[in-house]
This record gives structure tokens, C-alpha cells and sequence, in this order.
């Protein structure tokens, strides 16, 4: 497998982790909702939502460092 193939790779596991963060922002915020729809207190639900948020930027701009390697890659190949 060359670097190129593992980087590829990595690519599609990043895609995915950041696609499953997104389902459960949603369903955090879906719950953050029905909390306070029902009167119930929502700090914790909310401040998990955050942290969320927070790690999905991240998975984000790793995706980006990812991304920019196979780019470099690419470029090398030519």
C-alpha cells in the first residue's frame, strides 16, 4: 500500500467519524429540545452538545491536514 493509498484511507475513516458526530449532534440537539419541551433542566444536555460541536471542528481540521497531505502527495506523484 503506498502512503498515498493510507492517506485515502484515513480520508474516508475521517468521513465517516465526521459523519457520525453530525448524527449524534442531531440527536443531542434533538434531545435538548425535548428536555426543555418537557420542562426539565438541559445544562448537562447542553454543555454535551457543545463538547459535541467542539470535537467535530476538530475532526474537521484534521480532515483538512488529511486533505492537504494527499494533495502534496498527488503533487509529488507528477
Amino acid at each position: 500500500m503506498t502512503e498515498l493509498e493510507r492517506e485515502l484511507d484515513r480520508l474516508r475513516v475521517a468521513d465517516a467519524h465526521i459523519a457520525r458526530r453530525r448524527n449524534l449532534i442531531e440527536r443531542q440537539l434533538r434531545t435538548v429540545h425535548e428536555l426543555a419541551r418537557d420542562g426539565h433542566d438541559t445544562g448537562s444536555a447542553i454543555r454535551l452538545l457543545q463538547e459535541l460541536r467542539r470535537s467535530l471542528e476538530a475532526m474537521v481540521e484534521h480532515r483538512a491536514v488529511i486533505q492537504e497531505t494527499i494533495e502534496m502527495l498527488r503533487l509529488a506523484e507528477r
